[in-house]
C-alpha cells in the first residue's frame, strides 16, 4: 500500500485520547500527534528494512517527528498543523523511544487494521 494512503488511514484515527499534555485539548486536530502517528506508520510500512528513518526536528519550541524514506522523501503526517513549512534541512534521524509499537502506537495500529478501507477514504476526505 502506497505510504500516503497508510499516512491518511493513520491520521482519520487520531484522537484527542492519544495526545500527551500540553497537547490534551488543543484546537488542532494535528498537535500532538506527530510522534505517535510517525511511529504507527513507521511500523505499518515496515520501518527500518523497509528503509524508513525517524526524524525531528526542532520547530516552534518542541521536536517535531517525521519519517524519511530514500526513495518517497519526507513523509509528515502532521505537517497539516503549522501555517508554515517544516525546516526538514535541519532535521536528524532519531529512534523511536521503544522498537517495538509504543501502546499508543499500538492502539493507532490497531484502529487502521479493524478500520474498513472504504471509510477511511471518506474520513480522509472529510466526507
Amino acid at each position: 500500500m502506497r505510504p500516503e494512503l497508510i499516512a491518511a488511514m493513520v491520521v482519520s484515527n487520531l484522537d484527542d485520547g492519544l495526545r500527551k499534555k500540553p497537547w490534551k485539548g488543543h484546537p488542532n486536530p494535528l498537535a500532538g500527534h506527530c510522534y505517535v502517528a510517525s511511529e504507527a506508520i513507521f511500523h505499518l510500512l515496515g520501518g527500518r528494512e523497509k528503509g524508513w528513518k525517524a526524524c525531528t526536528v526542532r520547530f516552534h519550541g518542541a521536536n517535531h517527528w517525521f519519517l524519511e524514506h530514500p526513495e518517497f522523501g519526507i513523509l509528515d503526517p502532521t505537517a497539516g498543523q503549522y501555517d508554515e513549512p517544516v525546516p526538514y534541512h535541519e532535521a536528524r534521524g532519531r529512534g523511536f523511544l521503544t522498537s517495538q509499537p509504543s501502546r499508543r502506537a499500538s492502539q493507532v495500529i490497531d484502529r487502521v487494521e479493524q478500520r474498513p478501507l472504504e471509510s477511511t477514504f471518506h474520513s480522509a476526505k472529510g466526507h
